[in-house]
């Protein structure tokens, strides 16, 4: 019989690892500075710089693995703020390269949550990376507080779409 019980147990612990839930949230950089027009890496404006510390307040109380961001000084302000309180550095991807993304999170990141934060014209493709559809076709120029939630679990994906900051 304890045998039977710890057979059980150990079973049980296996696959409450197996089944956890890596939660991603997926957002655009903040708004960004158009002081300089020909500049093709601005700063954030002050609006872009409220909506990251609107992000690290939307985002308090859960504890993060990782932040990706592009190399761009847009993506890293917007998540500085949450890097802070979080005390985590920010990790680099390649804006272009979205299966490579996801597999890294995958397999690194498995039952953890994770930030990303890259570009109106890329989210859309890094969601698909992760094997899930959002409704939206395209994120203009001008929408800065979309936030997308992936939930995974096993074989199941789930996306949840929303807004943070001012609209």
């Amino acid at each position: 019989m304890k045998r039977l019980l710890i057979l059980l147990l150990i079973l049980t612990a296996s696959y409450s690892l197996q089944a956890q839930t890596t939660k991603i949230w997926i957002v655009r950089h903040g708004e960004k500075s158009l002081e300089d027009p020909a500049d093709k890496d601005p700063a954030l404006s002050k609006a872009g710089e409220q909506r990251a510390v609107a992000l690290a307040k939307y985002l308090k109380g859960k504890k993060m693995a990782a932040l990706f961001s592009t190399d761009y000084k847009r993506t890293r302000a917007t998540l500085a703020p949450l890097a802070a309180a979080q005390q985590l550095p920010l990790q680099r991807y390649k804006s272009t390269a979205y299966q490579a993304l996801a597999d890294t999170i995958l397999h690194t990141y498995k039952g953890k949550n994770i930030v990303i934060c890259g570009h109106s014209n890329r989210l859309l493709g890094i969601i698909a990376a992760f094997k899930a559809t959002s409704t939206l076709k395209e994120i203009t120029e001008d929408e800065y507080s979309h936030i997308f939630l992936i939930e995974i679990k096993e074989d199941r994906v789930k996306l949840k779409e929303g807004h943070y900051g001012k609209l």
